[in-house]
């Protein structure tokens, strides 16, 4: 897998906070930081463990090429000019399945509460509704672009993997959104493939690539 945009991020902000003139880049040599570098370092330290999670998620997915699955990494959202989505699956069946990975602190687990998605007691609620706002576009703009087939309704299936924190009873459904630990994501994905059907999960995969462009990092996400 390539660059990914979350490390694309990082990187930006990283190239912003590297010191410009003599004095300043002396100081750097010194230890002296500005209050904005050392804000900055937190924001850094965020989107370098997104790209982490996605390249260990990467690395689980591979081997789903050779048992028959497309997969299509980093693409962007239909309808959406700063959303992205992660991981998008074809089963050998035709069915489809879109992964956001995670990269969270082992130090706290993710749970549900009262309808909200939580890692020890700060809520993630923005990642709940980013997953199902992308499950949803993307179910509609492929359904679109499948309708001269004659097949089936689509639908699309997310999950979370999360690496690093322990996840609540080895995993939950929180509105529709399964939450896993990322060491549960191949045999769950396995599981929910349902029958082959080559030729359909081939038609599917060439829709979805047309209509998933490449994800191009910008200036807001």
């Amino acid at each position: 897998m390539n660059t990914n945009s979350a490390q694309a991020r990082a990187d930006r902000l990283r190239a912003a906070q590297r010191p410009t003139g003599w004095w300043n880049r002396l100081k750097a040599l010194l230890g002296f930081t500005t209050p904005v570098s050392a804000q900055s370092a937190t924001e850094i330290r965020k989107w370098e463990a997104g790209a982490e999670g996605e390249r260990r998620t990467a690395e689980l997915l591979r081997v789903l090429g050779q048992e028959g699955w497309y997969g299509l990494y980093d693409r962007q959202v239909p309808g959406a000019d700063v959303a992205n989505c992660d991981f998008f699956l074809v089963a050998p069946s035709g069915r489809v399945f879109t992964v956001d990975a995670k990269l969270w602190s082992r130090d706290a687990t993710v749970r549900a509460s009262n309808g909200r998605l939580l890692h020890g007691e700060r809520h993630y609620d923005r990642v709940l509704r980013s997953v199902l706002f992308e499950t949803r576009q993307i179910e509609a703009a492929l359904q679109e672009a499948l309708r001269g087939h004659g097949r089936r309704c689509i639908r699309v299936t997310p999950l979370v993997a999360v690496h690093n924190a322990p996840v609540a009873d080895g995993g939950f459904v929180l509105e529709g959104v399964r939450v896993i630990p990322a060491g549960r994501l191949l045999p769950l994905l396995r599981s929910l493939a349902g029958a082959p059907d080559p030729a359909w999960a081939r038609t599917v995969a060439l829709a979805a690539d047309r209509i998933l462009p490449r994800y191009v990092e910008g200036e807001d996400r």
